[in-house]
């Protein structure tokens, strides 16, 4: 069966409890698959959409082991998740205006020791981008020069937050977790943890041959 974008994009906010734009951003991006152009309709396929709302919750535990630094896509930003790695590393490079006690708390982790202080570079440091708190890109930060990071493809530990969406709090840009000054108060985002339960429970999948939703029902 295939879904409008519009249906698509209600089907994400109810099930995620976040808003239509951010919804619209997840299929822009690519996260529920490719849109078919049929008219002047972009559709999906609600298998693709399936797969995306079934994606699980990163566990804080892992978040707590690796303190990835993690960064938002623009709202104004072009993105796919299909492209390359360098191509979706490029999109979240920057520039970005980190504050003092992230950019310090930083430096004493990673490679951007010898970006301030002089010192041999030291580990790198995990980076993550999302789209809507849905991880899109992972990275290894090298270095960081005139506000954009150098990066480098990740390592194993991506394998933890691969087709994950992150707990992260609402409207900030980035945040550096385990850094003091962006510490996560409560584990997980409850309520949306909720909705995400409530939708898995009350969904009834239609049969492929069903009439297309342009608002969400029949």
């Amino acid at each position: 069966m295939k879904l409008t974008a519009r249906a698509a994009a209600e089907t994400i906010s109810a099930a995620h409890n976040i808003g239509l734009r951010d919804a619209a951003r997840v299929l822009t991006a690519g996260l529920a698959g490719p849109a078919i152009k049929q008219g002047s309709a972009l559709l999906y396929d609600e298998q693709g959409l399936d797969r995306l709302l079934d994606r699980p919750e990163c566990p804080v535990s892992e978040l707590d082991r690796w303190r990835p630094l993690v960064v938002r896509v623009g709202r104004k930003q072009a993105f796919d998740v299909g492209a390359s790695w360098s191509e979706r590393a490029r999109g979240v490079a920057g520039p970005w205006r980190l504050p003092l006690p992230t950019s310090i708390y930083l430096a004493r982790l990673s490679s951007l020791r010898s970006s301030i202080s002089g010192a041999p570079a030291g580990m790198r440091h995990p980076l993550i981008g999302v789209v809507a708190d849905w991880v899109a890109v992972g990275a290894e930060i090298t270095g960081y020069d005139e506000g954009r990071f150098r990066l480098e493809p990740p390592g194993p530990w991506f394998e933890s937050f691969q087709d994950t969406w992150l707990p992260l709090p609402q409207r900030r840009s980035s945040i550096l977790w385990g850094a003091p000054a962006s510490q996560i108060q409560t584990a997980g985002r409850p309520e949306r943890t909720a909705s995400q339960a409530a939708f898995r429970t009350s969904r009834d999948w239609l049969s492929d041959d069903a009439p297309v939703r342009s608002n969400g029902r029949l």
